[in-house]
């Protein structure tokens, strides 16, 4: 007996398919955000010239596309500080500090803005800002503030929505220099 195969593509999902328009456009505009965020590394190196940078990029951050740039180059699974730049498709861009709590003072949070969030799970990769582990700085109280000290990294987040500039990532360069005096003393 011939299996027949149905067919259970939506039109959207079929229009999709039958072009090789979207792969190709998505991989042009995949390529120029990476070279966007190439640029703020080798800006960030010029700031920092010992500290190299490390650009990944994926399909699946929550089923979406994602491009990341870490500086400096995160090197095992253990390190000081962390400037994140992540990029997620259809989401926005997000801007991250990370600092393991030994290296933490508390002015790390006074540089936040009431917007930012601070993160106070124990996942430190997730990056779902609708989770409640995500909280605005506004309306952190002294215990989530106090929970937060407690793990073994801190981690504060700026959403940026996308929006059509020459330079989707050119506010993270004045967030990240927020955060210099701290990276520099952990740097040492």
């Amino acid at each position: 007996m011939e299996q027949k195969w149905t067919n259970n593509l939506n039109n959207d999902e079929f229009n999709l398919i039958v072009s090789p328009w979207y792969p190709l456009l998505k991989k042009s505009a995949i390529e120029k955000l990476r070279q966007q965020l190439y640029s703020q590394g080798m800006q960030m190196q010029e700031i920092w010239p010992n500290h190299g940078f490390k650009i990944s990029m994926g399909e699946n951050l929550n089923s979406l596309p994602y491009l990341v740039l870490d500086f400096p180059k995160i090197s095992g699974p253990s390190f000081p500080f962390v400037f994140r730049t992540l990029f997620w498709w259809g989401k926005g861009i997000y801007f991250q500090a990370i600092m393991a709590k030994e290296l933490c003072r508390q002015d790390f949070f006074s540089r936040a803005e009431p917007n930012d969030f601070i993160y106070t799970g124990t996942q430190i990769w997730e990056n779902d800002l609708s989770k409640p582990e995500y909280k605005l700085m506004a309306n952190l109280n002294a215990e989530e503030l106090a929970l937060v000290q407690t793990e073994k990294y801190v981690k504060i987040v700026r959403q940026i929505d996308i929006k059509k500039t020459d330079n989707l990532f050119e506010e993270a360069i004045g967030f990240h220099q927020n955060f210099v005096e701290l990276f520099q003393l952990s740097a040492k």
